[in-house]
């Protein structure tokens, strides 16, 4: 399989949309993330705390309707950039996602939401 054939499978655009999001680190080992999401035409604002950007991120896109689980996760950097490779599931589906960014938590997020759009879309 190329690249370009690749990426247009496992990390085409959906109907839910990433604007932005941040990560504040709060008490104990937890973090508090906010985001911007579009789902189809509803853009809001978001926030949950967990142990982690992935674990925040898969709490408010439940609480948008949009429920995901992790099932695998693996994750590789490759001169400069992380690519994440997610198994994800919703109910019995279940799909492998892929997602690229400047840092491990870049990509895992945008692995996410390429899951999302693959299990849900």
């Amino acid at each position: 399989m190329s690249w370009q054939r690749f990426t247009d499978e496992y990390a085409a655009p959906g109907t839910v949309r990433l604007g932005s999001w941040s990560v504040v680190p709060t008490r104990g080992d937890l973090v508090e993330c906010r985001a911007t999401i579009a789902v189809a035409d509803r853009i809001m604002s978001c926030g949950a705390t967990a142990a982690g950007p992935l674990g925040a991120m898969t709490s408010i896109l439940g609480d948008l309707g949009v429920p995901i689980q992790i099932d695998r996760l693996h994750q590789r950097e490759l001169d400069g950039t992380f690519a994440t490779f997610l198994l994800c599931a919703n109910d019995w589906r279940r799909a492998w996602s892929y997602g690229e960014g400047a840092t491990g938590d870049e990509a895992g997020i945008a692995a996410l939401i390429d899951g999302a759009n693959r299990l849900l879309g």
